[in-house]
């Protein structure tokens, strides 16, 4: 009998997303727990207090790309990786790359939502104060999507006329930008799904991936 997995984490958070999407690529059964409150963090994941983790059986695997790649161990078929190595390289890189800048952004723009974020400390709560300052709130955001559109025009580029990311077959960099560009979708950062929609290749993308995905 194969072992129970379990998926630990927000559904609408993007590391969530990513594996979610990847354990049904794979054709995997799996359930997805969210939690109720921060005492689920902790006990989910004891030692960083951090999700998405998943287990397989006994075994805890904690950080959205490990879970990936032990997914690939656990199922090869359809792979998530490239059999070329250079490419296998290329999607690594991105899909690193995806998960640092989007998180980025997303880190930034909570630090002009006071609100939103958690309670600031020391240097933070300095950042927080000039941040509220009359006027500077607009013009970090209007920074922030400036960038954020950058970033986008990057994936334009880097996705050129394949239908996936440096292969024609879906991959871990394909599941992770999606991701990122989901949470943009639904507007996470404000502002954002307008610039998405303007860029119709990023799209077409997303609808592929839900494809094959399942929606």
């Amino acid at each position: 009998m194969a072992p129970k997995i379990t998926l630990y984490g927000l559904a609408r958070v993007p590391f969530t997303e990513k594996c979610r999407r990847a354990l049904v690529l794979k054709s995997l059964a799996f359930e997805l727990r969210e939690p109720a409150g921060p005492e689920d963090f902790q006990r989910w994941s004891p030692k960083t207090g951090l999700l998405p983790v998943m287990t397989v059986g006994d075994e805890l695997v904690s950080d959205s790309t490990s879970i990936l790649l032990r997914l690939e161990e656990l199922c090869p078929e359809p792979p998530l990786l490239s059999a070329d190595p250079t490419v296998a390289a290329q999607q690594r890189h991105l899909e690193d790359w995806a998960d640092e800048s989007f998180l980025w952004y997303y880190q930034e723009w909570l630090r002009t939502e006071p609100e939103a974020a958690p309670p600031a400390r020391g240097t933070l709560r300095r950042v927080a104060a000039r941040l509220r300052a009359p006027g500077r709130r607009a013009s970090v955001r209007a920074e922030l999507l400036r960038g954020l559109q950058d970033r986008l025009d990057d994936l334009v580029n880097f996705l050129g006329a394949r239908p996936f990311f440096y292969s024609d077959r879906i991959g871990m960099a394909d599941l992770t930008v999606y991701a990122m560009l989901r949470s943009l979708h639904m507007d996470q950062i404000p502002g954002a799904a307008h610039l998405l929609a303007r860029r119709e290749a990023l799209l077409a993308f997303m609808r592929r991936v839900e494809e094959a995905t399942g929606g």
